[in-house]
């Protein structure tokens, strides 16, 4: 919850700067990147980290790891380490990225289908469900052989469960 909380109020001044100079899209790739870098990469996670390692040699070794990053993002992760908030980086990406979601009247929704649905389908799937939302959809499509046919969305804490292998199991409980 803690973490959540500071997640929110980091990443809403970093959204307000960024969307003040234009470098939304740009920003929250940079940090996504280097949040998957946090994640995965112990040595780059364990120095960032350390306490006893100054924050000059931090920023030294962070633009020799992330040469080539734009310069305003370089230096939100600065900001960000010398706040010490670096190790809360997945809270500050999650909460950056619900940010961008609300202002933009966007919602993330998971499909699941036995096959892989083609362009058109999906075209009017995301067609439908932005008429359902009232929001633009990032629709994310998984593949689940077990589910018979048919298929189930999910929409934030709603599913909608369309698929047989539901049904049968309806069916065969009834």
């Amino acid at each position: 919850m803690i973490d959540a909380q500071i997640g929110r109020r980091y990443a809403t001044a970093v959204y307000e700067i960024a969307e003040k100079s234009d470098k939304v899209k740009d920003l929250h790739g940079d940090l996504n990147s280097v949040m998957e870098l946090y994640l995965e990469d112990k040595e780059f996670k364990n120095l960032v980290d350390h306490p006893l390692v100054k924050n000059e040699d931090k920023k030294a070794f962070l633009a020799k790891v992330l040469e080539g990053m734009d310069v305003f993002s370089m230096d939100i992760l600065f900001y960000l380490l010398d706040k010490g908030r670096l190790s809360n980086i997945r809270g500050i990406v999650a909460e950056f990225v619900k940010i961008y979601y609300e202002k933009n009247q966007m919602v993330d929704i998971q499909a699941t289908f036995a096959l892989e649905p083609s362009e058109e389908q999906k075209s009017k799937l995301i067609e439908k469900l932005e008429k359902k939302t009232g929001k633009k959809v990032n629709l994310e499509v998984k593949i689940d052989s077990s589910i018979i046919a048919g298929g189930i969305i999910r929409i934030g804490d709603e599913i909608i469960d369309g698929s047989i292998r539901r049904q049968l199991d309806t069916i065969a409980k009834g």
